[in-house]
């Protein structure tokens, strides 16, 4: 908020916090806040729930199956404000080193990375949608990293939902898809600005994802290393 005092401050009640999501003494206050800003604001919340969902899925599903593999998270959500970056956002991508997490195989006393993990989420379930839709600047960052590492990347789609301890709310996951950057784009249905916004995304077919509970099994046959030689081929290119 650049350090701005709220509109109103009000009572301190037992709720959830819409920042960390926590239960605990919370206090309402209202800002004057421009809709971009506010996703902003919104989607920290939503960062941390689906981060968690990542978390709990490799401590209960990867790590007693394959314990030399290890999950670490690169992009932890943090609040900062707000600050003008010198390059477009293309440019940027090309420079990117990290996705959300990057896994990583044990051997003896050195860890060698293995690809990349790039979180997104949304209310959306995988099994209802018609179309997957990613901001044009989300897919070459994926891109832009993959190329810059020699790493391949996964993309994991959260879903989310609210419930409720009025008149405070928190957010919940209710099931994680995944998909490889090359089956992504395969599965491109078009490119168009996105309605209402001034910047282009890609709208996918669904089927591009699976869920969650086979990824275990692409790990075991190790389908990353067959990604390694497609981003070796340097067939990716930005949009």
């Amino acid at each position: 908020m650049s350090s701005r005092p709220p509109l109103y401050h009000g009572e301190t009640i037992e709720g959830y916090c819409g920042l960390c999501n926590k239960l605990q003494p919370v206090t309402m206050r209202q800002y004057f806040v421009c809709p971009f800003c506010w996703n902003v604001l919104v989607a920290y919340q939503k960062s941390f729930v689906a981060c968690t969902a990542v978390h709990d899925y490799w401590k209960a599903c990867v790590t007693p199956a394959i314990p030399t593999f290890r999950l670490t998270e690169t992009e932890v959500p943090y609040l900062s404000s707000y600050t003008r970056k010198g390059k477009t956002k293309k440019l940027a991508a090309a420079d990117l080193e990290f996705l959300d997490f990057v896994i990583e195989e044990q051997k003896g006393d050195v860890y060698k990375a293995l690809f990349h993990i790039e979180l997104k989420s949304g209310p959306g379930s995988i099994d209802e949608m018609r179309e997957f839709q990613l901001d044009i600047n989300d897919s070459n960052d994926i891109i832009g990293a993959v190329l810059k590492t020699t790493l391949p990347a996964y993309i994991f789609h959260v879903q989310l939902d609210h419930e409720y301890r009025p008149p405070t709310r928190r957010t919940v996951y209710r099931g994680v898809w995944f998909t490889d950057i090359f089956t992504l784009l395969e599965n491109r249905i078009s490119i168009k600005t996105r309605r209402g916004e001034d910047k282009q995304a890609g709208y996918y077919s669904p089927h591009a994802f699976r869920p969650i509970s086979e990824f275990i099994e692409v790990l075991k046959a190790q389908h990353y290393k067959n990604l390694q030689k497609l981003v070796a081929d340097q067939t990716l290119q930005m949009s």
